[in-house]
C-alpha cells in the first residue's frame, strides 16, 4: 500500500479511477536506484534526483522500500545509547571539536559498557536514513507495476463509504475471501447472486469511529478479490467533500499480481486469547466451513463439535442488526461472545446463548457452554 499523498486518480463527472501506470519505465528507475543504494538516506536521495511526476515516483518508492531488506535495529537499545549520549554531552557541554566529540561518546560507551565505535553506530541508526539496505527488492519492473497499480486501488479505498465485490461462487476462492474477511475484522454482508457472491462491506468513511485502522484493513482485502480468476469492484469514494464512484473488474483491469499475501490467522487479540484458553480443555476449530444461511454466506469464527462459536467485533448499528439476523437463521447450536460495551438488549433477549465480557472472554464464563460438545 502506499500514502494517501502518493494517490493518483483521474476524475470524469461523478466516476474516479485509479492513474494506472501502463510504462514500466518508471518502475526500472526507481528498481535501479534502490540497486545502487547503501542506505535507505542513499536511495531516497536518489529517487528524489529523479525527473517525473513526485507523487508517482514516491508511490513506487514506497513500494520499494517495502520490498527490500533493510538493516533491523534495537530500537529499545538505540534509545538507551541516544539517551547516554546526550546526558554526556549536557555534562561535558556542546562538543565544538572532534577530538571532545569523540570524549562524549567515550563517557557514554563507559556508562554502557560498549566500545566507542559501537555506540557511535547506533547513535545515528536512530534515523532511518541511516539504515543499511542489506538486499534490493526481487522483483522486476513489470512486476512491481503490477504492486503500484495494486496498491493504487488499495489507497483509494481508504476514503471508501461502502464497497462492494463480486466473485464466483467457488469454495477456494470464497473460503479464502471470507478468512482474510474475518482475519482483518472487516463489518461484510455477503449474498448469492446468479450462482456469484456479493460482498457488501461498510467502508472506513462511514464507520463511527477507528476510521484510518478500519481503512487499513479494508485495503488489505483487495488483493484477495483481484487474484480470482473473474471479479469486480464497486465503491462510493469520498475526496475532498465530493463522493465518486469507482467501478472496477478483471475485463478492464490492468494486470495485477496473482497471488495474495496469507491472511494473518488471528487478528484480534480477543480471538487469540479465546482460542488459546479455550483449546486447553475441548478441540477448537478456527473458522470450520462456509454456511449458506439466507442466501448470504457465513463462517463462524469457531466450532467446538456441533457448537458454533461467533465472537462479535467492531460495528455499526446497522451493521449488528444485519449481523443479528443471519446469526438468528443459522438454526445450529450457537454460542455469541458480546463485549459488554456493544451488548444491546435484543442480544439477551432473543438469543439464549449470549456470554457478555468486559476486555476479553474468561474461560470459566464460557465453559459451561462448550463442555457438552468437548467430546462429539
Amino acid at each position: 500500500m502506499i500514502p494517501l499523498d502518493y494517490l493518483r486518480v483521474t476524475r470524469r463527472g461523478k466516476e474516479i479511477k485509479p492513474a494506472y501506470l501502463s510504462d514500466v519505465s518508471a518502475a526500472a528507475e526507481v528498481l535501479e536506484a534502490a540497486r545502487g543504494a547503501k542506505t535507505l538516506g542513499d536511495f531516497r536521495k536518489a529517487v528524489e534526483a529523479l525527473r517525473g511526476d513526485r507523487k508517482l515516483l514516491g508511490g513506487l518508492a514506497r513500494l520499494v522500500e517495502q520490498l527490500m531488506e533493510v538493516e533491523e535495529v534495537d530500537s529499545r537499545l538505540v534509545a538507551r545509547v541516544r539517551l547516554e549520549v546526550f546526558k554526556a554531552s549536557s555534562a561535558a557541554g556542546f562538543p565544538l571539536t572532534p577530538e571532545e566529540r569523540e570524549k562524549i561518546f567515550e563517557a557514554a560507551a563507559a556508562k554502557l559498557r560498549m566500545g566507542a565505535e559501537e555506540v557511535k553506530r547506533l547513535f545515528m541508526k536512530a534515523h532511518e536514513e541511516n539504515r543499511a539496505v542489506l538486499k534490493p527488492p526481487g522483483v522486476d519492473p513489470a512486476e512491481l507495476m503490477r504492486r503500484y497499480n495494486l496498491a493504487l486501488i488499495q489507497t483509494l479505498l481508504f476514503k471508501s463509504l461502502y464497497v462492494k465485490a463480486t466473485l464466483p461462487n467457488a469454495p477456494v476462492v470464497v473460503k479464502s475471501l471470507v478468512r482474510a474477511v474475518k482475519g482483518l475484522r472487516l463489518m461484510y454482508i455477503a449474498e448469492e447472486r446468479s450462482g456469484d457472491l456479493e460482498f457488501h462491506f461498510d467502508g472506513p468513511a462511514s464507520a463511527l469511529r477507528q476510521t484510518e485502522r478500519y481503512g487499513v484493513r479494508l485495503a488489505k482485502l483487495v488483493p484477495y478479490i483481484t487474484a480470482a480468476g473473474r471479479w469486480s469492484i464497486e465503491a462510493a469514494v469520498k475526496l475532498n467533500e465530493k463522493i465518486y464512484t469507482f467501478r472496477e473488474s478483471n475485463a478492464t483491469a490492468p494486470d495485477m499480481p496473482k497471488n495474495p499475501v496469507e491472511a494473518e490467522e488471528f487478528d484480534s487479540s480477543v480471538e487469540l486469547e479465546f482460542y488459546r484458553q479455550v483449546s486447553k480443555v475441548c478441540p477448537v476449530q478456527r473458522e470450520p466451513e462456509v454456511l449458506v444461511v439466507g442466501g448470504r454466506v457465513y463462517i463462524p469464527d469457531f466450532k467446538i463439535g456441533d457448537l458454533y462459536i461467533e465472537i462479535v467485533g467492531f460495528w455499526t448499528p446497522d451493521y449488528l442488526r444485519r449481523k443479528y439476523e443471519k446469526i438468528a437463521k443459522v438454526g445450529k447450536p450457537l454460542l455469541v461472545l458480546v463485549n459488554e460495551e456493544l451488548a444491546m438488549a435484543t442480544w439477551r433477549q432473543l438469543l439464549p446463548n449470549v456470554v457478555v465480557f468486559k476486555g476479553r472472554p474468561r474461560l470459566e464464563d464460557v465453559f459451561k457452554h462448550v463442555k457438552p460438545y468437548c467430546r462429539q
